[in-house]
């Protein structure tokens, strides 16, 4: 794991950046490692969050690393013993802001899963840089996809109240923590806040998300949250979440999983939202509860598969219960 050659990457590792002190100095190079990393293959290349080597104690810069580890391909603090690296070990206050980084983990697993699924398919890394839609971007870092619908601005800096980051043009940008939108082909000035770093939604995206658990073996599905963000700019879109059991080695090859499908269609007045689901030949789906919560939009009247629904006119996001049934398609339709 300390070493490599070509073609490294066939052979599924989990690389890590090494002993990299506690310092605003090792959690800088961090994006960029990770970057060019999946780039070549390695798509899990991540570091010790907190950093490792050393007796240097900032709970600023332990919370910025755990932010940015949130939108990582792998979550873990770790560190030499001179200063604690457990999140359970820090003061009361540091505590209860990394848990909320701990929990939005866990939040994200079904989405994370999916570009799992991407990356053991076709080597997709889960960290993306602006280049791989804008190829003239070769030199930006410090911003980057995490998969294809979240745009990630990391904070490096001690005292940091404000930073600068690029839209990339192809989509406009919803701000996951307030919902303010941003265009596309745009550079803004964001207020920095400190319990979260920037971050933003695409478009037109589903992100797919879970209620907190506490550790992986309570996951599933049988009820999950599924966020659309509305933007009248985008007339369709898609979206996908892959899903086993969670053992089985190959399972997708197995025939032992399913993919839920969703896909938009914005016509001015309505939005449509589909939901369906692909089973594998030897996979048994289960029913889903599912809470569409769509972003952005003043619904005028909600129905689900063509029966008119009661809701929340207020509500931000609006929200909308479904029942996926297996072999069957759901339909969310708001006039607006």
């Amino acid at each position: 794991m300390r070493a490599g050659y070509s073609g490294s990457q066939r052979f599924g590792m989990v690389p890590w950046s090494g002993d990299v002190s506690r310092s605003w100095g090792g959690l800088q190079s961090q994006m960029e490692i990770a970057l060019q990393m999946g780039m070549q293959g390695l798509g899990y290349m991540h570091s010790d969050l907190g950093g490792f080597a050393g007796d240097y104690f900032d709970n600023e810069l332990y919370l910025r690393w755990l932010q940015y580890g949130v939108f990582n391909p792998i979550f873990r603090p770790h560190a030499q013993e001179d200063v604690a690296s457990e999140v359970a070990r820090k003061d009361v206050v540091t505590l209860a802001k990394a848990r909320k980084q701990v929990e939005l983990r866990y939040q994200l697993m079904p989405y994370n899963y999916t570009l799992s699924f991407d990356n053991n398919q076709k080597g997709t890394p889960l960290m993306r840089p602006l280049m791989f839609e804008e190829p003239t971007l070769t030199a930006v870092s410090g911003t980057y996809f995490w998969g294809n619908d979240f745009l990630v601005t990391p904070i490096t800096k001690s005292g940091i109240t404000s930073t600068e980051v690029y839209f990339p043009k192809s989509s406009n940008w919803f701000d996951f923590y307030t919902n303010k939108k941003y265009t596309g082909g745009t550079t803004e000035t964001i207020k920095v806040n400190e319990d979260y770093i920037p971050t933003f939604v695409r478009g037109g995206s589903f992100i797919p998300m879970i209620e907190t658990i506490q550790n992986t073996t309570s996951y599933s599905l049988e009820k999950f949250n599924l966020h659309y963000y509305f933007d009248a700019a985008v007339t369709t879109s898609s979206g996908k979440l892959y899903n086993d059991d969670g053992k089985t080695p190959n399972a997708f090859e197995k025939g032992q999983s399913e993919m839920l499908n969703f896909t938009s269609t914005n016509n001015g007045k309505s939005l449509i939202i589909k939901m369906a689901s692909t089973t594998g030949k030897n996979y048994t789906a289960t029913d889903k509860n599912v809470s569409v919560l769509i972003h952005n939009i003043k619904a005028k009247r909600v129905f689900v598969n063509g029966q008119e629904q009661l809701y929340k006119r207020m509500a931000e996001p609006l929200q909308v219960f479904v029942k996926m049934t297996k072999e069957t398609t759901q339909e969310v339709k708001i006039e607006y």
